[in-house]
Order: structure tokens, then sequence, then C-alpha cells
């Protein structure tokens, strides 16, 4: 009796939603961005199974600013270069943070980011590989809470330091010290922030292109971001392989006060 044919079931390969983030850690909307995105990935229960990847890439909003040069919310005024619609811009921020049941401090002091940015790029060096990027989040999570929560000055290379010790990037203030002195990934981080202006065309963050296509602009509720993942699933296989007609597409919908934080020409305060 011949035997009886074996059944071969196979596991369809998971879709994976691959994020680039652009981003500025002296912005509110990059944090309340994150707080949405992150929700939006942690309630997102599609029929078949799906992955993610979160890659951050820095955008300087004024790079002439030295460190610790105004407090937070003297800085936003700078970077929307209008009082009265900054102190509008605060109360909104303000409202939508309340969403998160977090509050901001604008009284910390901020400066260039230039640092901060170094200091991502070596966590996501670090962490990144991690299937669940779980270390690189909690990473970005503290960073964020830090500038924005904490009123803790992440244009301090001593501030930066301890966060790097807090994430397990150093084993003590000291070293985390000596790396920022040392200038390592300043130059990667300059060839981002030119790339990210000149070949991807970022003019404010947070900016996400999502698959090397999609490009989403501005801070988005969890509810749209929900919707955009659904919509991406649902294209075609040939237009999520590249060449569709999706391709460039604006995704999302913008936020009444602009959902982020665009560069402007401040005087050098060196």
């Amino acid at each position: 009796m011949p035997p009886s044919p074996t059944t071969i079931t196979t596991t369809p390969q998971p879709f994976h939603f691959k994020i680039d983030i652009y981003t500025d850690t002296v912005c509110p909307f990059s944090h309340l961005g994150f707080l949405s995105l992150t929700t939006a990935i942690s309630s997102f229960s599609p029929p078949t199974s799906v992955t993610f990847s979160l890659t951050y890439h820095p955008y300087i909003l004024y790079p002439n600013s030295r460190p610790s040069s105004r407090k937070l919310g003297a800085a936003l005024t700078y970077i929307y270069s209008s009082h009265t619609r900054t102190t509008s811009i605060l109360t909104h921020l303000d409202n939508l943070a309340s969403t998160y049941n977090i509050k901001f401090n604008w009284e910390g002091m901020t400066g260039n980011s230039r640092d901060s940015h170094r200091l991502i790029l070596l966590a996501q060096s670090r962490f990144q590989a991690s299937p669940t990027q779980q270390d690189l989040r909690r990473f970005m999570s503290r960073l964020y809470q830090a500038s924005f929560q904490r009123g803790r000055d992440i244009s301090s290379r001593q501030t930066l330091a301890k966060l790097g010790v807090e994430a397990g990037l150093f084993g003590t203030v000291d070293k985390g010290l000596e790396w920022l002195d040392s200038g390592a990934l300043g130059d990667e981080v300059d060839k981002e922030c030119e790339k990210a202006k000149r070949e991807i065309g970022v003019r404010a963050v947070p900016s996400y292109v999502v698959n090397e296509k999609y490009v989403v602009g501005g801070m988005q509720d969890p509810v749209v971001w929900l919707s955009l993942f659904d919509k991406i699933m649902r294209q075609p296989t040939s237009q999520l392989q590249g060449g569709g007609e999706q391709k460039g597409e604006q995704l999302g919908r913008r936020e009444e006060h602009g959902g982020n934080c665009r560069v402007v020409a401040v005087e050098n305060d060196t």
C-alpha cells in the first residue's frame, strides 16, 4: 500500500512595516508623534502577522544655537517665529499631551540637539537588531521624557551621559562624557541631516516614510496610523514591491496647528 502523501504546511511571512522617522529632540510634536505611533503599533491586530522596525533619523531645527541656550518654551518661540502663535501652540500642545496623560515642562533648558542625535545613532547601533526593538523604544521614550516632561537639558553632555548610563550604553557617566567629547558619530549626524533635506525632502519634523514609499507628514492620531497601516496592507502586491501608483504618496492628515516643527534661521548665539 503506497504511503499517504505528506501534507506540507507553510507559514506565511509576516507583513513588515519599515518606518523611517525624521525627528528632533527639541520638537514636542516629535514626542507626541512617538507616543501616537507606538500606541498604534501596540494596538494594531490585523488577521495576518505583522512586524515593525523603526529607524530614527536626525533633523536639527536650529543648528546655530549653542547648548543650554534658552528655555524650551523660548526655543519654540524661535522655531515658530511668532510669540502670539507660540503661546497658542503651547496651549494646543498641552491639550494634546493630556490625551496621553502626560504634562509638558516648558521651563527646562535646551539648545543645540546635535549631541542627542549622536546618542540616538549609538543606541540604534546597539539596540536596533532586536526583533522587538524594545530597548530602542525604551531609550527613545526616556530621551523624549527627559526633554519634554522632566525639564532635563538634552543639549547638555552631562545630561546625555546620564541618560546613556540609564539605557546601558555606558558603564559610568565619565565614560559617557568621554564618548561625547570624542565627537563620535558627529559626521554621520551631519550627513543624515543633509540627506534628509536634499534627498528625502524633509522640511519639518516629525516626518515619516513607510516602506520607503509612503510619506506621512506631521504628528498623526493613533486612529489615523491604524487606518494607514490597513490601507498599506491592502495595496496590491505589485505596488507593495515597488513601481505602483502610490510611490511617494502623501498619507495622513494635517494637524490644525501643523503637527510639526519647522527649521528656522536664527542668529548664532554662541
